[in-house]
């Protein structure tokens, strides 16, 4: 082809389009998507010969390729009743012929084609430019999509996406979770739009095995729900020890540890100096004892971090335990006993002097409880005393003791009638010698006549219902 040949060629390429694009065209899909009940918007535009300034107004209409029926004009009184109020032309009607139908119902389902009446110029029936509508009864389904498994504080990012047919009233987004939400919408072809959601937050450890929720509602009413459960990986929280804090001397001991976390904790048993105990969820004790328990705490592991729990102690409860120092002793004929308990819970103490419960004053520091009894000596050799709680009772037997003070009393009264007599018998001979065996004699009867008794003790347990 040579330079001439190509010069002409494009000169008639260039009018033919020239021409192609002042015909009488139209532009629409044959078919497009809409949902019952709600809208769709039918895309259209046109073209038509240049009407040099002839066209005053234009004038846009849709009908029924069946009986040519109206179902949209400017004028409302010329739309069948079918569609009277539910119509709408968008746009310039002078190059757009876009069409939205509210309402969408079964028996819109068309075809329909576009006609132009341009005051002053001509008009135009785009016939062969036809459209359907294809009526679904329930929206796509929802395109969800998310990280499930995340770490606690990382970020998640989710995104709910639809198809849908109306622009003018996109479908409304609502999601189960707090966050940023942006909302992105896509023209594709044939009428059809994409929305989507997308929604960014920091991930929480209550957010794990919480379904995250998308639901999206349509114009018209109608809504679906779509939802993924999120996997957060987190640290152990909430780490304690479970058991019963009371537990009877001798009797075995049950320690659970508990803990809130995924993945899910493995656990060890530290005595309060940092010694390990025991691995596992639990520990026993198979006997416990007062003077063997010891403060214990339990720590949780997993792949995320460790929490140890707050120290606990046994609550060892046993019967009473009198001591042995309890004591009694005797002071100018006072006699003071001291009768010391250690039990828990604390006892109630009593003395019994011969066969007479006496009054006497307690107090309680911790385990231990301190009975006093103070009265008159009288001529009781022993005193017992009588101690009980909810598990037990315990008697302990005292011997009285004559107070220091009063045997040096009678050991320098003893002496200085010795001296006297050695004085009065050198001095005066056998008056005097009489009167010495007659001191003597007498110094003798006082010593004898007074009570000095050893530390004699016994200890017995009791039933609970003694009578004291």
């Amino acid at each position: 082809m040579d330079t001439l040949e190509w010069l002409l060629f494009l000169c008639i390429y260039f009018k033919v389009t020239q021409i192609a694009e002042l015909s009488w065209t139209a532009d629409v899909p044959n078919e497009v998507k809409g949902l019952l009940g709600s809208c769709v918007v039918i895309p259209c535009s046109y073209n038509y010969p240049d009407p040099q300034g002839k066209a005053k107004s234009f004038t846009g209409i849709w009908m029924t390729t069946e009986g040519d029926r109206v179902i949209y004009h400017p004028t409302q009184s010329k739309i069948v009743k079918q569609y009277q109020s539910r119509t709408k032309l968008l746009g310039d009607a002078s190059k757009n012929c876009s069409l939205m139908i509210e309402k969408l119902q079964q028996d819109d389902r068309g075809p329909f084609y576009f006609r132009i009446e341009i005051e002053g110029y001509n008009r135009a029936s785009y016939r062969k430019n036809k459209v359907s509508i294809s009526v679904m009864d329930e929206p796509n389904p929802t395109d969800f999509f998310v990280q499930e498994e995340v770490k606690e504080g990382e970020n998640v990012s989710a995104s709910c996406s639809v198809f849908h047919s109306c622009p003018t009233y996109p479908p409304d987004f609502h999601w189960s979770h707090s966050g940023e939400h942006h909302l992105q919408t896509q023209k594709l072809q044939n009428g059809q739009w994409k929305a989507t959601s997308t929604l960014t937050f920091h991930s929480n450890r209550t957010d794990h095995n919480r379904p995250l929720q998308c639901r999206v509602t349509y114009h018209g009413g109608k809504h679906q729900e779509t939802s993924k459960t999120l996997k957060v990986k987190y640290a152990p929280v909430n780490v304690k020890v479970e058991y019963q804090s009371d537990v009877n001397e001798g009797e075995t001991a049950h320690l659970k540890c508990s803990s809130d976390a995924n993945p899910v904790s493995s656990y060890e048993w530290h005595s309060e100096t940092g010694a390990l105990l025991n691995k596992g969820q639990t520990y026993t004790i198979l006997i416990v004892s007062r003077h063997s328990v010891e403060a214990v705490y339990c720590t949780a592991v997993n792949e995320e971090g460790q929490v140890r729990s707050s120290t606990v102690k046994l609550n060892v409860l046993y019967a009473p335990d009198i001591r042995t120092s309890s004591k009694c002793s005797s002071d100018w004929g006072v006699l003071k006993c001291e009768c010391i308990v250690e039990s828990r819970p604390p006892s109630m103490v009593h003395f019994v002097l011969g066969d007479r419960l006496q009054n006497s004053s307690v107090e309680t520091n911790g385990s231990v409880t301190t009975g006093t009894l103070q009265t008159d000596f009288g001529s009781f050799k022993f005193v017992h005393c009588l101690a009980n709680n909810t598990l037990g009772n315990e008697n302990l037997t005292l011997s009285l003791l004559v107070n220091d003070n009063m045997q040096k009393i009678f050991i320098v009264s003893g002496t200085v009638v010795i001296l006297l007599i050695i004085l009065i018998a050198t001095g005066v001979g056998v008056v005097n010698k009489r009167k010495e065996n007659y001191e003597d004699v007498h110094s003798n009867d006082i010593c004898s006549n007074d009570h000095v008794y050893g530390n004699v003790r016994t200890k017995r347990r009791v039933p609970l219902k003694t009578n004291v």
